[in-house]
């Protein structure tokens, strides 16, 4: 094997290596930011003079909505969201809950610019009452100080809050301005997925640190890799990103005039554009999201059609390589070429050993002689790389397969094999696919090359099951095609 055919086989490999993994292991984490005095905001969160609520206080004077998606719980006492349960997903066998209830602070926490007003909503209890329009709520929240009055509004329909704020004074409607924050610690850190808060400001994707403070937010939400509490409206929202101690928060200015829409639930295209249509570009797949989301379209299509993620991923997984077929025929052929080739190449190094000019001349000229392409074998699979490190994300992420069952003892495709029979599979059947591969190695490389499907398995014991399957699966279609390419090619060379 020549050293140039060696160092592109090596950067295809690492490529490969690099590009597929590096979300999951080296995802950087979220840095803190720190308001500075040249942001055009008038007042920014503070919460500093806030003490948090009792748990026997907030107990007794919790207002319980319970609508079609979600369950609310509204405190009396500030007005805020304290717990939000999503009443279609669960988390050990409890309702996922978008609310930390031990925050100092609830979701759609007003801070007011006037002091006075702002003492005045810290201080006493709100009258509630409650309306239910066929499923839809309003929640309306009255606090009276003298001749002021401060309404608090929710109006609750699906996964969908509108929230707004309106102060009077002396019966009469008064235009001040405030801030509606969200917050604290949202959802569980992991590796492979950005944990806090993220916008789209100027038609790009922002997190944290990078939100800073804009008045051209089309949308600003907290997430984490399956959920999300976004803030949206019709036009362009003033806001952005705030860290408060340890803590994450986002927050929106607004004014007594201004209503705030919000969507809470899961991060799935199909749900999430129904309500504001630049929301789901929230739903991220990488670099190759733009290939991700369709392919995404097609797996949810063969979901329809057999109702089990698992064999909708196999499906997938054949109609992509039977899309990639002629590339991957290309790419076997001419590995295959490059094979035969080895005896009369190694018999030019031994005629041209320490001249290497004469060897790479003596080299091309075998190749041209035969028709081969030294690169064949390498340009079909770096075509098809977007496309599986695309399906790669999809299967990470997708919240459609967030616990989806496939046979037997896998009953959550997006969790890890519990007893990692599946990673073993993976594994004997990567190194049946690389004995059945044509060779251009030498005895050493060779060995080396076997350890790759232990170190697959090894690492593939902890991936969702559902990226496991869908490995698999490609390499039982890669070893049917190889066996079937083999017949063809033999049958042609005779």
């Amino acid at each position: 094997m020549q050293e140039n055919e060696k160092r592109i086989l090596i950067a295809v490999l690492l490529t490969v290596l690099i590009i597929v993994f590096y979300d999951y292991f080296f995802m950087p984490k979220t840095t803190v930011v720190s308001t500075n005095s040249t942001e055009k905001t008038k007042f920014l969160p503070n919460i500093s003079n806030i003490e948090p609520t009792s748990h026997q206080t907030l107990k007794n004077s919790i207002v319980n909505i319970n609508s079609n998606y979600l369950n609310v719980e509204i405190s009396k006492i500030d007005g805020t969201i304290k717990n939000l349960f999503l009443k279609t997903y669960t988390q050990d066998h409890k309702y996922i809950n978008l609310a930390n209830p031990n925050s100092k602070i609830g979701l759609f926490y007003t801070q007011f610019e006037d002091q006075m007003l702002q003492k005045i909503s810290q201080n006493g209890s709100y009258s509630t009452d409650i309306k239910n329009e066929n499923g839809k709520y309003i929640v309306t929240l009255t606090k009276n100080d003298g001749n002021i009055k401060i309404v608090k509004i929710y109006k609750i329909d699906n996964y969908g809050i509108n929230f707004v704020t309106k102060v009077y004074k002396n019966n009469e409607p008064v235009n001040t301005n405030y801030l509606v924050l969200l917050g604290e610690n949202f959802g569980t850190s992991t590796k492979d997925t950005h944990v806090g808060a993220v916008a789209l400001i100027n038609d790009k994707i922002k997190t944290d640190s990078d939100i800073g403070q804009s008045d051209k937010l089309s949308w600003i939400a907290l997430e984490d890799k399956y959920f999300c509490i976004a803030l949206y409206n019709n036009s362009l929202l003033s806001g952005g990103f705030k860290q408060i101690d340890s803590n994450k928060y986002i927050y929106v200015n607004l004014n007594t005039q201004k209503s705030i829409n919000a969507y809470a639930g899961p991060k799935s295209t199909s749900i999430i554009s129904t309500y504001d249509p630049k929301l789901d570009r929230i739903v991220r797949f990488g670099t190759f999201g733009f290939i991700g989301k369709p392919l995404l379209y097609v797996l949810k299509y063969l979901y329809s059609l057999v109702g089990n993620y698992g064999l909708a991923i196999i499906l997938l997984t054949f109609l992509i390589r039977l899309v990639f077929y002629p590339l991957t025929y290309k790419s076997f052929k001419s590995m295959k070429q490059m094979a035969n080739l080895q005896p009369q190449l190694k018999e030019l190094q031994l005629k041209y050993k320490g001249k290497p000019e004469l060897l790479n001349k003596a080299t091309m000229e075998l190749y041209k002689k035969h028709k081969v392409n030294p690169l064949g074998g390498c340009l079909p699979i770096l075509i098809q790389i977007p496309v599986f490190i695309a399906l790669y994300n999809v299967l990470l992420n997708a919240i459609e397969l967030r616990h989806a069952p496939f046979i037997w003892w896998i009953t959550d495709l997006s969790s890890k094999d519990p007893y990692y029979i599946s990673p073993i599979i993976m594994g004997i059947t990567m190194y049946i696919q690389q004995k059945l591969s044509p060779s251009t190695l030498d005895p050493v490389q060779s060995k080396i090359m076997l350890f790759l499907p232990i170190i697959f398995t090894i690492m593939f014991m902890g991936f969702p099951s559902g990226l496991v399957i869908y490995w698999i699966a490609n390499n039982v279609f890669t070893i049917i095609q190889q066996l079937i390419d083999t017949k063809i090619i033999t049958a042609k060379s005779k």
